[in-house]
């Protein structure tokens, strides 16, 4: 799942930069396995988190004073698919709140990611089992800092806002609200897709708007791309893309790892530079292309690669990627432990239209094809995708349309996020939803949970708007516990 990810691996010069916040690198003693009961001589591993007490019982904010029976406010982000040091950077905000409020800012690990490793193998990898973690982690962290009686706001985007959205559905006494940011909780309820006007095109449709929103003759551009480099020479194509080998173009066509960047790039969509990739890289990507004779294409396709996947054509060859190219859009089953959870209870039922449907990528999702790469990537545990699993154990939709008993929520989601479709919009809340602490913001011109990020000066009207009504409703909840 590196796209779905790689914006938060990114720093940006920012105002007030997420990178201008140190932190500690802490270990915890976890429990290997949260469903077995409780014995002293159960088997545990150590569980990499961060941490930031600078601010800590120190608020600057009047209205929010620190007390020997409550510090100040835990900031807790629920660490998602990847090391949790490369989201550090992007999530900003959170920090700059726990500056203003003298908060502990926590992030945690997922368990397999980094080097929190539980075991040799993903026997122990499920969405509860990190929930869990994130339980006992925070119980130990109250104790150490004698915050008991201290309130926890999570936080977390994409996969770590649905983390985000479960771990206050299921555990409200452990966190008292969250700020749930491009959360595709309902990606993973299928049966309700019809009725909240998503379909297994959605979230490759958004893709290809950007594009043609871009430049009226972007999509050509690419169409052309697409044929020119499936018709070149691989070794040709191996050199001018900077791979190590030729399979790194990808596994069914040599076209599949210029399209996998494409894929991914509006979901970094943000309005000024990150590291080498310029401000709106799909307007960028379209310049690219668009500015290229046939003669030159495959070169304007290799640097427009390069920018999406954060790699430099000149510098070290790219390797191979493990999974991604070909793959179901967003990222799928595979190898490594997005590949395991996609194989188990992540599976997005994605599906892309073609050229000749006037999209970017064909794919027809094939659950006996998925079924047998599972097969070949995890044979011994022998796992099948339960594409309803995680809706069956936490509610899908159920959540954001307020039918189940869950409150202090803030789901917020980017106009232009190809993630968006599966995330819960303010069309669908029940009447009175704000009664129960559930909030729903939409920002305009937003890719990728861009609300986390911390505050810039070229931001957008949009996300400054967002951001406050955001910390209006965090700190209301802070007080109502205090």
């Amino acid at each position: 799942m590196k796209l779905l990810f790689a914006s938060l691996l990114l720093s940006s010069a920012t105002t007030i930069a997420a990178t201008d916040y140190s932190y500690q690198t802490l270990y915890y003693n976890q429990t290997l396995d949260h469903t077995q009961p409780f014995h002293p001589s159960n088997d545990r591993w150590s569980h990499r988190y961060l941490l930031n007490d600078d601010f800590w019982a120190t608020p600057k904010d009047e209205d929010l004073t620190s007390s020997s029976d409550c510090p100040g406010p835990i900031m807790f982000y629920t660490g998602n698919e990847g090391p949790v040091d490369a989201f550090w950077s992007g999530n900003g905000f959170m920090m700059e709140m726990a500056e203003s409020w003298g908060g502990l800012i926590v992030f945690g690990e997922e368990r397999y990611y980094g080097p929190s490793i539980p075991s040799s193998d993903y026997s122990y990898m499920s969405t509860q089992q990190v929930l869990e973690d994130y339980v006992e982690l925070l119980e130990y962290v109250k104790k150490e800092y004698k915050a008991e009686s201290c309130p926890v706001i999570a936080f977390g985007g994409s996969y770590g806002g649905t983390l985000t959205t479960f771990f206050r559905a299921g555990y409200p006494h452990a966190v008292q609200g969250g700020l749930a940011s491009s959360a595709p909780v309902g990606n993973y309820d299928p049966i309700g897709w019809e009725s909240h006007g998503i379909d297994s095109y959605t979230f490759s449709d958004i893709v290809t708007k950007q594009y043609a929103d871009a430049d009226s003759q972007c999509l050509s551009k690419i169409w052309e791309a697409t044929e020119i480099i499936n018709s070149g020479n691989s070794e040709d194509l191996t050199k001018t893309f900077n791979l190590c080998d030729a399979t790194g173009l990808g596994p069914n066509s040599q076209s599949e790892l210029f399209l996998y960047g494409l894929e991914g790039l509006p979901q970094l969509n943000y309005p000024y530079a990150i590291n080498d990739m310029p401000g709106w890289p799909v307007q960028s990507a379209c310049d690219i292309l668009t500015s290229s004779s046939s003669d030159t294409l495959i070169e304007a396709a290799a640097k427009v690669t390069g920018m999406a996947l954060s790699y430099d054509l000149k510098g070290a060859c790219f390797e191979t990627l493990d999974e991604g190219p070909g793959n179901v859009p967003g990222d799928g089953p595979g190898a490594g432990p997005w590949g395991y959870q996609s194989c188990t209870e992540t599976l997005h039922l994605f599906n892309s239209r073609g050229p000749a449907d006037g999209g970017i990528r064909e794919y027809n999702l094939d659950m006996s094809v998925i079924e047998e790469i599972c097969k070949d990537s995890w044979g011994e545990f022998d796992v099948q995708p339960n594409t309803n699993a995680l809706t069956d154990r936490y509610g899908g939709y159920k959540l954001g349309d307020g039918l189940v008993d869950v409150s202090n929520i803030i789901w917020s989601v980017g106009d232009i996020d190809p993630w968006g479709g599966g995330c819960f919009h303010p069309e669908y809340a029940k009447d009175g939803s704000e009664d129960d602490g559930l909030y729903y913001f939409v920002i305009e011109k937003g890719a990728h949970h861009y609300d986390l990020r911390g505050e810039h000066e070229n931001d957008t009207d949009s996300v400054r708007d967002v951001r406050e009504k955001e910390r209006d409703i965090i700190k209301g909840w802070i007080q109502d516990f205090v």
